[in-house]
């Protein structure tokens, strides 16, 4: 009986345990935590290849990686309206009409006007009392190195020739810059036949030769320059590219994967570059044959029109400050300067040949480091010098203010 007793009583107080103690909730999520747990560590993991890839990219040593983040990340936040360039059918691309950009240090701006060229304001009617100079050329006239456009050699010597304009009759002097960058002398030509017709120039200034070297460094050799040349194709950003663009870390892998370029005009208007050797050896092929064909059709286009012309060679400072950063740099830079040296023989000689005016700058342009931003482009300084250089040169001869009729 009391052994019963007891496993009875036992039973009660287990069956009582049980019944007393609440059952453990059931999770509603049990896969939340989880989730939230995998998320963290992905955020920490991606900051800190963010992290990672940002200091690589300012430290690191290749110019084109830090480039490709800069102008993906303009990109990403101002939108395709910040590049100067825009599609062109003819001439593959041309100056963005409109265009404004500050300087990166205050106090300059680089406009384009209402037909895209590198002026203040859209281009007024002749005036028959107005000496009205046309500048054409590349790069060297557009201005790559200086950023106001007051700084240009075209404003400067508008400044520079207002005495000697004024001597020969003329009440007002307009000097226009009409360069656009990487234009070889194809496009320039191309540019003279739409504009000369409207302008009506007194004067043409024409410098061209180191950028029709590079169609020479191609094999296929076209004389119009389509073996180079590529169409300029327009950007469009869309969001999930302006959150990529944004992103150090994956711009890195997309450059290394060769995914993207950077967004230079080159890369966006000229067919891969040959390998330096290769490069060289189709530079000695190509004859200069095509760049004399344009510079004689630019002359005699701006010669129909009634125009005195002037022929400026292009100097090229070779300095320890503008050499390469390995040997193929260096090699390429040494093809650069001989094709620049083939291509200003033709323009001296056909100076002669055509009776054009010379403005020899390969000689007279002084070799000061202050005066250049590389080995062609040059500085505030030497835009100055420049213009003053010109000015020496043409002065003396400028067309007279003709004589009211009777």
């Amino acid at each position: 009986m009391i052994a019963g007793l007891n496993l009875t009583a036992g039973a009660r107080t287990t069956l009582n345990t049980r019944s007393d103690t609440a059952p453990p909730p059931i999770q509603k999520y049990p896969w939340a935590r989880q989730v939230i747990a995998i998320a963290v560590i992905l955020f920490l993991l991606l900051g800190g290849l963010e992290m990672g890839a940002r200091t690589l990219t300012r430290q690191s040593a290749n110019p084109t990686l830090y480039r490709i983040t800069q102008d993906y990340g303009r990109l990403a936040s101002r939108g395709p309206d910040w590049i100067r360039f825009v599609p062109d059918e003819e001439l593959a691309y041309r100056l963005r009409p409109e265009f404004e950009l500050n300087a990166s240090q205050g106090g300059g701006k680089t406009i384009h006007n209402s037909e895209g060229f590198r002026e203040e304001a859209p281009f007024p009617p002749k005036d028959g009392d107005t000496l009205r100079i046309c500048c054409y050329g590349g790069s060297t006239t557009y201005g790559v190195g200086v950023e106001s456009n007051n700084d240009t050699y075209p404003a400067q010597l508008e400044q520079t020739l207002w005495g000697a304009a004024r001597g020969q009759g003329w009440e007002r002097i307009e000097v226009f810059n009409l360069g656009v960058g990487g234009y070889t002398s194809r496009e320039i030509l191309g540019t003279m036949k739409r504009t000369i017709p409207l302008l009506k120039p007194d004067v043409v200034l024409i410098q061209n030769a180191i950028n029709d070297v590079i169609p020479r460094f191609y094999p296929e050799f076209q004389a119009d320059y389509s073996h180079f040349r590529t169409p300029f194709t327009p950007l469009t950003v869309s969001h999930w590219h302006k959150l990529l663009y944004r992103s150090h870390a994956w711009l890195t892998m997309a450059h290394g994967l060769g995914w993207i370029r950077p967004l230079s005009l080159q890369s966006q208007t000229q067919r891969p570059m040959p390998p330096v050797d290769e490069a060289l050896v189709n530079l000695d092929a190509n004859p200069t044959t095509a760049f004399e064909d344009n510079l004689r059709a630019e002359v005699a286009l701006a010669r129909e029109s009634g125009a005195q012309v002037w022929l400026l060679t292009q100097p090229y400072l070779d300095v320890p400050d503008f050499a390469g950063p390995d040997a193929d740099s260096r090699k390429l830079e040494g093809g650069y300067r001989k094709g620049l040296a083939q291509h200003t023989e033709v323009v001296v000689r056909l100076s002669k040949e055509m009776n054009t005016g010379l403005v020899p700058l390969h000689e007279s342009m002084p070799r000061e480091r202050a005066f250049y931003s590389d080995p062609i482009h040059m500085s505030a300084a030497g835009n100055q010098r420049k213009a003053a250089l010109i000015a020496d040169s043409m002065g003396p001869t400028l067309p007279k203010h003709p004589a009211p009729a009777n």
